[in-house]
């Protein structure tokens, strides 16, 4: 196997090490760094700036991980309130071991069981059961996740997200995105990412998911609500030494991202197009969705051999989950035109045909 040309298994494409390292050799050449200290300053900084900027925010502050950038979004926003509306689905409730309620005494309440959102009614809902205790609890933030990832990239119902955020809002009660993927909603849906995020008080950015950094992520919010943050940071682990590698990576990544992941799109369409044409697969979309489609094989068909066949030829695919292969769209669909892949697609159905061994 050959190292991939185009990945359908992540959000991004998937560099070799030696590949990401040539790549940031020439990054740092043409756009020369600043150290920063503690997370604090040079490269990093002008990051922030950037990504302020770019969700129209008054602040951002660079975070290690995801799941910190919520956790301290929620602690910021709740105010002392000890109930937290989640997405049963979401990553803040199932992914992030229980953090707001082990590390800072939230009490987490899922709701959308199974699906990709929740409702207006069930926010309601929960919002009358708190208000009915005996002992009275307060309902400090309210968490989105769009798209999902649990449900392969389905987004949250628009018009829901703007009722609730709006009866959140007469309510004083906090509003966070998890937007870890929101650079790829705004791809699919038209909705620039300054509109979602200006729903919200504070909305995470993912940036490893597709602008080329090998971890981090983005806080951005009111400039009272974020300020000092950076010492919460600190007190959870998460101001790294130095932090201006992954700033830089993402900062050259962000120029052209929208222009770039929208032709990824088009080579997207275009080769489902080509797909549904062949004979032994059959190629469906997610409800709602978004950068994810499946992939069926025919029955008899090999599952293993067409992915090794496919895998000899530079072309990467996730393990199959049921009956389907959920492939992922990203740059690096870009590598090659629709019409190439395609007909790779086609000679790995001709070797699923023959089984395990039907390409030899």
């Amino acid at each position: 196997m050959r190292e991939a040309g185009v990945s359908f298994r992540y959000d991004a494409p998937e560099p070799s090490a030696r590949e990401f390292a040539d790549a940031f050799a020439l990054l740092l050449r043409d756009r020369p760094a600043q150290l920063d200290a503690y997370t604090l300053g040079g490269t990093v900084e002008v990051f922030e700036q950037a990504c302020a900027r770019l969700l129209g925010k008054e602040k951002a502050v660079f975070m290690p991980t995801g799941t910190l950038a919520n956790h301290l979004a929620v602690r910021a926003l709740a105010q002392g309130r000890s109930r937290v509306l989640v997405q049963e689905q979401g990553h803040l409730f199932n992914d992030s071991g229980d953090c707001l309620q082990r590390l800072s005494g939230f009490n987490a309440v899922p709701l959308g069981h199974g699906r990709a959102g929740f409702t207006l009614e069930e926010v309601q809902g929960a919002l009358r059961s708190a208000g009915s205790s005996r002992v009275r609890v307060d309902i400090g933030a309210i968490v989105l996740e769009t798209p999902v990832r649990r449900q392969h990239g389905a987004l949250f119902d628009q018009g829901e997200l703007t009722r609730i955020c709006a009866f959140a809002r007469a309510q004083g009660i906090g509003l966070h995105l998890d937007g870890a993927r929101i650079f790829i909603a705004s791809a699919y849906t038209g909705i620039p990412v300054a509109d979602y995020a200006a729903a919200f008080d504070t909305v995470y950015v993912s940036l490893y998911k597709y602008f080329g950094s090998p971890c981090g992520a983005v806080l951005a919010g009111p400039a009272a609500l974020l300020e000092g943050i950076h010492h919460e940071r600190r007190m959870f682990g998460g101001a790294l030494n130095q932090a201006w590698m992954f700033a830089a990576a993402a900062l050259a990544n962000l120029d052209g991202f929208a222009e770039r992941f929208g032709r990824a799109v088009a080579v997207s369409e275009d080769l489902k197009g080509r797909l549904r044409r062949l004979q032994g697969c059959s190629v469906s979309d997610i409800p709602q969705g978004t950068n994810v489609f499946r992939l069926h094989l025919a029955a008899g068909l090999d599952p293993a051999a067409f992915q090794a066949r496919l895998a000899a030829a530079g072309i990467l695919l996730p393990q199959p989950e049921a009956d389907a292969f959920y492939l992922k769209v990203n740059e690096s669909l870009l590598a090659m035109p629709a019409e190439a892949l395609a007909g790779h697609f086609g000679v790995a159905l001709d070797a699923a045909r023959g089984g395990r061994h039907g390409w030899n």
